[in-house]
């Protein structure tokens, strides 16, 4: 719903930005080029609000916007934007696996420029991090155990995200797409109990796709 909000409050700017321009107060090619950035880093604010923590493919995407607007407003050399966009997704991305180490029981998966395959076994999975950079990375979590309910942060970056689940597991799957997508594959139970475990998948797919399976592809 948050992201929803922001993606509204981003067309009506743009629907007054117009309005405007046509009544001659302001040139809305000039405002809309200097500040569009900012459409960028609401994303990013708005998919940590709602996910209610700071993830990595959130982090990225509001990162990224905040560079853009700098280069935008002339605050930052132009060339230095796309080594400062690579050192802040490679940033997000460490903090994020070491993020995910240290909990018990929690596996990251991440592959960059390649593929990669994490299994995780935990008795009591409470939240995972699968990233994937310009690769593919497959996060397997068809041996873990869910005690009630836990949460993936899933992050797509020009590469291809696959979260496997066993059947028995409620999925709930949600994010921010921007140039990419997210897919729920899983079988259709209708006969789960409502204690059944809860998975929350929270996908950030940029130029990239994250899909929820069963069985893999």
């Amino acid at each position: 719903m948050v992201v929803r909000a922001w993606i509204g409050i981003v067309l009506l700017a743009l629907g007054v930005c117009g309005l405007l321009d046509a009544a001659g107060v302001v040139d809305a090619g000039v405002t809309i080029g200097r500040w569009w950035p900012l459409a960028v880093i609401g994303l990013g604010v708005a998919a940590m609000v709602a996910q209610r923590r700071l993830s990595v493919g959130p982090s990225v995407v509001t990162v990224v916007g905040v560079l853009l607007l700098a280069s935008r407003q002339g605050w930052l050399v132009p060339a230095l934007i796309g080594p400062l966009v690579l050192v802040a997704v490679g940033l997000a991305v460490m903090a994020g696996v070491f993020r995910t180490g240290v909990r018990r029981g929690d596996g990251p998966a991440l592959a960059v420029l390649g593929g990669s395959t994490t299994v995780n076994r935990a008795e009591h999975l409470r939240h995972a991090d699968v990233s994937a950079v310009f690769g593919g990375a497959t996060l397997d979590l068809r041996q873990a155990h869910i005690d009630d309910r836990a949460t993936v942060d899933a992050f797509a970056l020009f590469g291809g995200v696959d979260v496997l689940v066993p059947k028995g597991w409620r999925v709930s799957l949600s994010g921010l797409p921007i140039f990419g997508g997210y897919d729920d594959k899983t079988a259709e139970q209708t006969d789960l109990p409502e204690d059944a475990p809860l998975l929350t998948v929270n996908a950030t797919a940029v130029f990239g796709g994250v899909g929820v399976a069963n069985e893999p592809h």
